[in-house]
């Protein structure tokens, strides 16, 4: 099993693979891949962070909540992220801390992500943790 993310055509849009030993590493994996295709996370500061934390029903509906705050967060506040400290809990809850920089005249990006969407989607129990799929509106 690969510990990690990797990207995934499809069609107009694009996915995100994540694996993970358990939900908290596959969820953080997640949102690395998101902020891949936004910019080059190995260059940011990692100054600042932003706490979250919320729940939903189901750990697709929290994936693709936490998918989406993130997002909600880059295109309102002007920040992206290279690296999550995330806890997701089996009653649906997560917490999280995301560690990055404000968008700065050197910043390049690469892809205007809109959404996560529920199409494909999947959390997966797998052999030797878990395995997360969603599809990206770009």
């Amino acid at each position: 099993m690969f510990s990690g993310y990797k990207l995934m055509q499809h069609t107009a849009d694009t996915g995100i693979i994540a694996q993970g030993a358990d939900l908290s590493a596959a969820f953080a994996f997640s949102a690395s891949g998101l902020f891949s295709l936004i910019t080059d996370t190995s260059t940011l500061q990692q100054d600042k962070a932003v706490s979250l934390a919320f729940s939903s029903d189901s750990y697709e509906n929290l994936l693709v909540k936490w998918l989406n705050e993130l997002i909600y967060i880059f295109d309102t506040h002007q920040m992206v992220f290279g690296r999550f400290e995330v806890a997701v809990s089996p009653d649906f809850r997560l917490s999280a801390t995301c560690f990055g920089q404000k968008i700065t005249a050197d910043t390049v990006l690469h892809h205007y992500v809109k959404a996560a969407t529920y199409h494909l989607l999947k959390v997966k129990k797998i052999s030797g943790g878990y395995k997360l799929q969603v599809v990206l509106d770009i």
